[in-house]
């Protein structure tokens, strides 16, 4: 269990106490207070007489990504598990996943839904992610969700996947492109229940971040444009899985972002090919291969206005026909296989659609 936390004096103590209620009690837990925060060491030192808690206190701010990664680099037996310092879980959280992760050897996480609460009051859930990596990969490209990282991770993942990426502006989307690249050893497992609780709160690094400025949003965006590559391309096995992959990516940050000003695609993507060039990943995407990809992105970019394209049954008519051509790349020698895997794919697009429409209502 690892604990990274910076000024975390007034919550730190809730969070080490639901942890010694765990039912599952065979851990350690490794507290990893950043910047030389003494306040919030004070808060944790009463819980050092139990012999599963350590504390490490650094003298240099390391942020986030260098706390985690510092985590990362411990000597980690078997299963590691990442935890907030203002959250907490349910007594059985270890019992429930541990006894998932046991019967599924080629899990690389399991997680839990997580229950929201102060700001927010609604329940986060992620579905499983399975099948070819192939699959798996799209998925993460396609559907963001940290729910992940809140669960257990295996160590063979975590060493497969190396450490966090770190960026000049705190990283805000790297996780996601670790998750990418835990996928690439193994799937993902949701059990269905909501056992982790979070503390949702204006100072919360992830508000802090949607208050930024679009202009600091959009070039956070080039750098998980950079990551995705990165976590992907090691995949693909023919010059036309690379295409399919590059323009999944594109289409994720540049054509449909969840959040973007008004006509800031044309900006946003010669940015983040320039982001490209400066993190020395020209690799990643040739100039060979630039020009049919910014062809095809051009062409829905001008679609962008079209009010059918822009509604969410345009989008999801995309998508099935992307995962048509995915499922030609994952079976190309089986018509029916093929057949059942955009059968199989259709139901959880409507599945994640019902999901959507009674989280709307619920607000």
């Amino acid at each position: 269990m690892g604990l990274p936390v910076y000024k975390g004096a007034d919550l730190i103590a809730k969070a080490l106490d639901c942890l010694q209620r765990q039912t599952f009690g065979n851990f350690e837990a490794i507290i990893s207070v950043d910047g030389n925060d003494e306040k919030t060491a004070a808060a944790c030192r009463p819980f050092l007489a139990d012999p599963r808690f350590r504390m490490v206190v650094h003298a240099e701010r390391l942020d986030w990504v260098g706390n985690f990664n510092w985590l990362l680099r411990q000597d980690i037996q078997e299963i590691f598990c990442y935890r907030q310092h203002d959250d907490t879980t349910a007594p059985e959280f270890f019992e429930v996943l541990l006894q998932t992760l046991d019967k599924e050897p080629n899990a690389a996480a399991v997680y839990c839904d997580c229950q929201f609460s102060g700001g927010s009051n609604h329940v986060e859930i992620a579905s499983s992610i399975e099948g070819d990596p192939l699959h798996r990969m799209f998925e993460a490209i396609e559907c963001y969700s940290a729910a992940p990282i809140r669960g257990l991770i295996r160590r063979a993942a975590i060493r497969h996947a190396g450490f966090v990426r770190s960026d000049e502006f705190r990283a805000p989307m790297e996780v996601f492109v670790w998750l990418a690249k835990l996928l690439r050893w193994g799937h993902f497992r949701r059990v269905a229940k909501p056992l982790y609780y979070r503390l949702d709160h204006p100072q919360g690094f992830t508000n802090v971040y949607y208050r930024t400025s679009e202009d600091k949003k959009r070039a956070v965006r080039t750098t998980a444009f950079t990551g995705l590559l990165e976590a992907c391309m090691p995949l693909c096995r023919t010059p036309e899985e690379r295409l399919f992959f590059q323009q999944a990516i594109f289409d994720q940050i540049v054509a449909f972002p969840e959040r973007n000003e008004p006509n800031s695609s044309g900006k946003l993507m010669a940015e983040c090919l320039e982001r490209l060039r400066y993190e020395g990943n020209a690799h990643l995407l040739t100039a060979e291969e630039i020009p049919p990809i910014l062809q095809g992105l051009n062409r829905r970019l001008r679609c962008k206005g079209n009010t059918h394209l822009r509604s969410q049954i345009g989008r999801a008519s995309y998508r099935i026909r992307r995962r048509a051509q995915l499922a030609r790349y994952i079976y190309p020698r089986s018509q029916t296989r093929r057949a059942i895997y955009q059968i199989h794919n259709l139901l959880n697009l409507l599945e994640r659609v019902k999901r959507r429409m009674r989280s709307l209502l619920s607000f």
